[in-house]
């Protein structure tokens, strides 16, 4: 089979293997799409964490499950599935406590243990999800994705009425404008350097949109009181939007990190978050929000065919990546079909 190894950072090889054997507990999946994430690019980097070379990169992706290896899950076999990324030890305090990334012995695909960037992959069976038949596989390869906004957005309590900021409208970013919808929020702002990406917050109903440099959220809100958000959701991980988040949202209001760059530092003036009382929350992964991803992709209630830009066979793995890193050409999720 083909498979994309990262070797090294800045190493992208792509080899030919033997189809992986799943282990007992296991399920061997035939992969169909996976799109690539800011995380890949930045493991791809070198700046990453919790990773480790070489490994076949990919996490948020489709399939269908061509063989189990134990009688959990046998029933799976024919069936299109996604699955969490996250293989967590079940028994650690973490995990008791429900909040498995932060296990103690985390292993994760596309990471630590072997992806999807893959035509087969291995996984435990408990991480599948299986789809309903409508759902087509390349929309499906969104939903952990989807997963992670949803996540964010109940983290911070998105309630309905709540007027919400984004800053980063890449992938994550845009799939948090809709989960503040599905939420009842109302999205009135997103901050983005990349032009095209800010066309693409319009085309979804956002009504102001500027470059995410320093100062021009807090600038469009001086001029625009009426949309001074609750929750500002900070997707992009850079400093600078953390701190412009904490300067944009009101009094009172409540700030979201989503994205984090390893590599990234910079200043801040965190005295906003005391004189403003503000509230700063966290979040990480999918949570239990799997299930919910998938049925409203499956009933149209968010889209993701359009954030799907660019799609490429795996032999054009260099194409894809560069284009994805210098987000050009209105990228905003490169993709593989490992069917083409």
């Amino acid at each position: 089979m083909k498979a994309l190894v990262f070797e090294a950072p800045g190493r992208a090889v792509l080899t030919h293997r033997d189809v992986p054997l799943p282990a007992p507990g296991e399920a061997l999946v035939r992969i169909a799409y996976n799109a690539v994430c800011g995380s890949d690019l930045s493991f791809y980097k070198g700046v990453w964490h919790g990773s480790t070379y070489p490994v076949v990169p990919g996490h948020e992706w489709s399939g269908t499950v061509v063989e189990v290896n134990g009688p959990q899950g046998s029933d799976l076999v024919g069936t299109n599935v996604v699955g969490d990324l996250t293989c967590s030890c079940g028994v650690c305090a973490h995990c008791a406590a429900g909040t498995p990334t932060l296990c103690e012995d985390l292993q994760e695909l596309g990471f630590t243990r072997d992806g999807a960037c893959a035509e087969y992959m291995t996984i435990p069976v408990a991480n599948l999800k299986p789809l309903p038949d409508a759902l087509p596989l390349r929309s499906a390869c969104q939903a952990e994705a989807l997963a992670v906004a949803l996540n964010a957005v109940d983290r911070l309590g998105v309630a309905p009425g709540e007027k919400v900021a984004v800053t980063g409208a890449g992938g994550i970013g845009l799939l948090l404008v809709q989960a503040a919808r599905v939420r009842g929020g109302i999205v009135t702002a997103v901050a983005e350097p990349v032009s095209e990406r800010r066309d693409a917050a319009r085309a979804m109903g956002v009504p102001l949109a500027v470059p995410g440099e320093p100062g021009a959220l807090v600038e469009l809100m001086r001029k625009n009181p009426e949309a001074v958000p609750d929750v500002v959701l900070e997707a992009s991980g850079y400093p600078s939007a953390v701190q412009e988040a904490m300067e944009a949202v009101r009094p009172g209001g409540r700030v979201g990190l989503i994205g984090y760059r390893i590599e990234e530092t910079g200043p801040m003036t965190p005295h906003h978050i005391v004189l403003k009382v503000l509230s700063v929350q966290a979040s990480m992964g999918p949570g239990t929000r799997f299930d919910e991803a998938i049925g409203m992709l499956a009933t149209g209630a968010v889209d993701v065919d359009a954030l799907l830009s660019h799609e490429f066979a795996l032999d054009d793995h260099a194409k894809a990546l560069d284009v994805a890193l210098r987000r050009a050409d209105g990228n905003t999720r490169s993709y593989f079909n490992l069917r083409a």
